[in-house]
């Protein structure tokens, strides 16, 4: 059986970029400079005249000019410490399920390779597929992403065609995915089986036609306030 998994929302809770910078920027507190860049970007993003992919480029600006062994080194250390600790006990046990049958455990997702790679590696996966993130001896300000770009939503399926892992069209035979986003859907419908890990109401509304199963992990906030304030300290990498 082939099993794709998403990452972010579906492995553990949250958005693994803000995890990452908040680390960072904790240790590092002068890199809150990036915020000069980031905010006004931020609200040309909200106006929609400055692309996700590019916003996602210049969100890393916080790493400027951080060697590159540095940056490799925190990525291993990201993925023991931070993410280690907050996997959904649930999602986790069904990839070790899936490796203990020897399915193809494949890990797919939108978040930058350089730590995504390192996770995947720590959970085991036999391939990790991430948006590939142009990486120099020094961080540049708004670091490059590899053709065809952000590894969200159809790129995903471009991706995992190049590699000859899921077909050039059509369902791929014995296969399931793992999500939690509506942006997945190209990768669900590729897929004969679907779980939607804490779904929104409106991509739960689609699992029945589906026929695809539903499973809820604990979320370590409670209510839009408390997890706009974890987006707010990641932001500033504020460590209480």
């Amino acid at each position: 059986m082939l099993a794709l998994f998403d990452m972010d929302g579906t492995l553990f809770p949250g958005d693994s970029q803000l995890r990452f910078a908040g680390r960072i920027l904790s240790r590092h507190p002068w890199r809150r400079l990036y915020l000069l860049l980031l905010l006004p970007c931020a609200l040309l993003a909200a106006l929609r005249i400055i692309r996700t992919e590019r916003m996602k480029r210049i969100f890393l600006s916080y790493l400027y000019r951080m060697p590159l062994g540095q940056v490799e080194r925190e990525a291993q250390a990201f993925a023991e410490e931070n993410i280690r600790p907050i996997l959904y006990p649930g999602v986790l046990q069904r990839l070790r399920d899936h490796q203990a049958a020897g399915d193809h455990c494949i890990l797919v997702s939108a978040s930058p390779s350089f730590y995504t790679e390192p996770i995947g590696r720590m959970l085991g996966f036999d391939d990790i597929i991430a948006t590939p993130i142009v990486m120099q001896l020094a961080m540049p300000l708004v670091p490059a992403i590899e053709p065809p770009g952000n590894n969200k939503g159809g790129t995903k399926l471009i991706r995992l065609r190049k590699k000859g892992i899921i077909p050039p069209d059509g369902k791929t035979p014995d296969s399931i995915c793992y999500t939690d986003s509506r942006a997945d859907l190209p990768m669900l419908s590729v897929c004969e089986q679907g779980v939607l890990v804490n779904p929104s109401a409106q991509l739960a509304n689609q699992a029945p036609e589906h026929h695809w199963q539903i499973i809820r992990q604990p979320l370590p906030w409670h209510g839009k306030r408390a997890f706009l304030a974890f987006i707010l300290k990641n932001i500033i990498g504020f460590r209480a």
